[in-house]
């Protein structure tokens, strides 16, 4: 009875392991962070010259703060900083002050709709805990390389990954596709940087279904 009970238990476990990612929602990176259409849509409007100068506008307020914050002397500007700091950019103030707080947004806050949902996402791991040779607890990233430069990407750029059965990983640095429950659960994940080890935020988790090496989707036929 006990080996039948627990054959039952495995196949009800395996079952819904199969109904979990065949409901999985396929997420990217970006759909993890806020968003500004509207914001986007008016940028994407504007000409090439017109974006050089807002682009020059955000670096005039860039040598500014450092200016203000003594992280630059006067006595180091350049002759295109003292140029850049002559100009008038008043009209684009309004513009990159929402530029700036979306920034702040987009970077700090989660999405909130996919918390509780079955996702399936690719992305870069980095192992926290092994059992073995296998990996049962890693970090999720969107790009190669993430976290070992500093800085490293926001909290709503990564996911700590909780995965029992274990990811035996052949290749390093070879993305995967991973899928289960997601979760906005604030984290600390200990990462060794380019600088030193440090415990760096991550705002969502997700108990993992599923990981399996990614595999490139096949082109559409024409």
């Amino acid at each position: 009875m006990p080996s039948l009970f627990r054959f039952a238990c495995g196949l009800v476990f395996a079952l819904c392991c199969q109904f979990s990612l065949a409901d999985s929602k396929p997420v990217k990176w970006a759909d993890l962070q806020p968003d500004a259409p509207a914001l986007r849509a008016s940028i994407a409007k504007m000409d090439q010259a017109q974006k050089m100068r807002l682009m020059r506008a955000v670096q005039q307020r860039e040598v500014k703060s450092m200016l203000d914050k003594g992280k630059l002397k006067a006595a180091d500007l350049t002759a295109n900083d003292i140029k850049l700091l002559k100009e008038d950019f008043a009209d684009l103030n309004k513009l990159i002050a929402e530029i700036e707080q979306f920034e702040k947004k987009r970077t700090g806050e989660m999405i909130t709709t996919l918390n509780n949902q079955d996702i399936q996402i690719d992305g870069y791991l980095l192992p926290l805990k092994l059992s073995g040779k296998k990996i049962t607890e890693f970090l999720l990233v969107p790009v190669i390389g993430a976290c070992i430069h500093v800085p490293a990407p926001p909290p709503n750029q990564m996911i700590v990954v909780q995965y029992p059965k274990g990811f035996e990983q052949t290749e390093l640095y070879a993305p995967v596709t991973v899928a289960g429950k997601l979760q906005i659960k604030a984290a600390k994940a200990n990462l060794a940087l380019a600088d030193g080890a440090a415990d760096v935020p991550v705002g969502y988790q997700l108990a993992a279904a599923e990981v399996r090496p990614y595999v490139k989707p096949a082109a559409a036929s024409k």
